[in-house]
């Protein structure tokens, strides 16, 4: 059955009498369906709910769900809960063999959200009280009697209230308290020590949860038990969970973003305590100690940040100076990354500027011209001050320096800042040499050839550009010297990759067209379709029925026929006049792969 997602879903009643295909009874339920399924199905079911493809769900009766799932074909799927949890049996009428299939794992994840947020039905008359009804007709007392026999039962029910009123008794440890919560939540999402893909997302949503709580202490002006949440979130994330965990949807690095984002807000607070800001600035000290910390994204640069601000703030600059002094050594060992060690050492001197020791901060930075950033500074400044002798200087010696390194992406941004100074001072030499180098450094750049372009009057343009395209042709015919004896390098290719995007920008289609006719593959003649249709038709024509057929002969997949039709659809609407020999294209791989229904399907859509 086809069902639109706009149309209403409806299933026969007759259809709920009928036994499941394949109904499966079994102990798994919408909370650990995942550790019972084949991974491979799982993550393709977790694939299909991801895109949307589940495009209507409802419950048809008590505990029966119904619904649709788009992939190659819409197929239905139904499952019967117990309880919104337990999963009783389930079927789909898709044609795998396997007792669960990804349409089915979709529908899973589809439930799992959707049964939590199940409307309930208006109360009819003589039916129980609501449950904020009930909550009205119940006294302090008896709610306090209930708290304290349920919190007796429920272990995890205790922790959350005692946490939720931790502000209530000075002396509950909400440190301890939140590290216990918060370890608790990372075993339950943890198998075998390792937090996978599917269960990184539930880890950080929980964990969120918990951050909630320190924002809403923050809003209560209560920094101290929001620090403690935040720290406590931190520590365990980072250093517990981030190096045995498949973070690749990013969910559980959010999660530390706004924590650490949380934590430099409490830092910057003027309400915050001196003394709350010093324990802040303690804690980070020794936490970062821990190189975990800088091993993953950007987390121990963030932190520090926090860490610089608040040493900046309570004017600890000897422990600051002391702690970067210490790294940038031991970041600058045998065989450690100087990254880490140049890091430190851009701190240290932001740190001595914001204290305002320049005296200190300009004899660092001189002593520090090797690394990059350092030496833009002081090229910057120059530059502002119009001195571009001293900093052409500079960035010269810092292009030898990163060619000695093999660096050639510095060397790159040295030289545009050598053409961004060229264009300060008027000079057009500098300028058509750094923007011819830029337009062909690496592909074509079209900005930086326009730039050099601008640079010659209309009447030497024409013949510049002549002697570009010689230029480019005479290095082409030196490189097939070279592979005179490889097969696989193609000169007309290399003509067509290097001339034909400067024909593209100067509009000469007929030496465009040349180049498309030596190198006729399907690739080339697609990109330049749209150039050239308006010129050329029938010798487009003839160059593209030929590569259309050879591309039905290779095709060996729906979605290669799919492509093949919508190349076709494609020239068409560009060459109206070509469409008899296209749908004859068409015809004739219809014919000559009558076992394949796909193909033929794909192809009569043509037209």
């Amino acid at each position: 059955m086809r069902v639109e997602k706009n149309q209403v879903f409806l299933f026969q009643k007759s259809t709920l009498a009928v036994k499941f295909d394949k109904i499966i009874h079994t102990s798994m339920n919408l909370k650990n369906f995942q550790t019972q399924i084949s991974p491979v199905i799982l993550q393709r079911g977790k694939a299909y709910f991801d895109e949307g493809s589940v495009s209507i769900l409802e419950e048809e009766e008590n505990g029966v769900w119904c619904a649709e799932v788009e992939g190659s074909e819409v197929y239905s799927v139904e499952v019967e809960l117990i309880g919104n949890d337990e999963i009783e049996g389930y079927s789909c009428d898709c044609p795998h063999d396997a007792d669960v299939c990804k349409h089915i794992v979709a529908v899973f994840y589809e439930l799992k959200t959707r049964v939590k947020t199940v409307k309930l039905k208006p109360a009819k008359k003589g039916q129980a009280l609501s449950f904020t009804e009930l909550l009205k007709k119940v006294t302090v007392s008896e709610l306090k009697e209930f708290v304290a026999l349920f919190a007796g039962n429920d272990k995890n029910f205790k922790n959350q209230f005692e946490l939720h009123f931790a502000h209530k008794d000075e002396h509950v440890d909400v440190e301890k308290q939140y590290t216990d919560l918060v370890k608790k939540i990372i075993r339950s999402s943890m198998s075998g020590g390792f937090v996978d893909y599917y269960s990184a997302g539930d880890l950080s949503s929980k964990a969120d949860a918990i951050l909630a709580k320190a924002e809403k202490a923050i809003d209560a002006d209560n920094f101290k038990d929001a620090s403690v949440i935040v720290r406590v979130v931190l520590k365990q994330l980072i250093v517990d969970v981030i190096p045995e965990a498949d973070d690749s949807n990013g969910s559980i690095g959010a999660t530390i973003s706004d924590a650490i984002s949380i934590l430099g807000s409490i830092a910057e607070s003027a309400l915050c305590a001196r003394t709350l800001k010093e324990s802040i600035h303690d804690f980070l000290a020794t936490e970062l100690s821990n190189g975990v910390y800088f091993d993953y994204g950007d987390f121990g640069d963030d932190l520090f940040d926090v860490f610089r601000n608040l040493s900046v703030q309570l004017n600890r600059n000897e422990t600051f100076l002391s702690f970067t002094s210490r790294f940038s050594k031991k970041s600058a060992e045998p065989g450690v990354s100087n990254y880490r060690a140049e890091y430190f050492t851009k701190q240290t001197i932001l740190f001595l500027k914001e204290t305002g020791k320049m005296l200190d901060a300009e004899k660092m930075i001189w002593q520090n011209l090797d690394i990059v950033e350092v030496r833009k500074g002081v090229v910057d400044e120059a530059i502002n001050r119009k001195d571009y002798i001293e900093a052409k200087e500079l960035i010269y010696q810092g292009i030898v320096l990163a060619e000695k390194l093999s660096h050639p992406g510095t060397v790159s941004q040295w030289q545009k800042v050598l053409l961004q100074i060229a264009v300060l001072e008027g000079d057009m030499t500098m300028q058509r040499h750094f923007n011819l180098l830029f337009a062909f450094d690496r592909g074509f750049a079209k900005e930086y050839y326009e730039n050099w372009k601008k640079t010659f009057p209309k009447a030497e343009w024409e013949i510049e550009f002549d002697n570009l395209i010689r230029k480019i042709v005479d290095g082409v015919e030196l490189e097939a010297k070279k592979h005179f004896n490889h097969p696989w390098w193609s000169k007309n290719q290399a003509l067509l990759n290097r001339l034909a995007p400067l024909y593209v920008q100067e509009k000469q289609w007929d030496a465009l067209y040349n180049l498309v006719e030596d190198y006729p593959s399907e690739e080339v003649l697609l990109e330049y379709l749209k150039y050239l249709a308006p010129h050329f038709q029938p010798q487009l024509t003839d160059l593209l029925f030929p590569v259309l057929l050879l591309a039905g002969d290779k095709a060996n997949s729906r979605s290669n026929y799919a492509q093949i039709a919508s190349n076709m659809q494609k020239i068409i609407k560009l060459m109206p006049a070509s469409k008899s020999k296209i749908l004859e294209a068409a015809q004739i791989l219809r014919s000559r792969y009558p076992r394949r229904p796909a193909m033929i399907d794909e192809l009569k859509k043509v037209g």
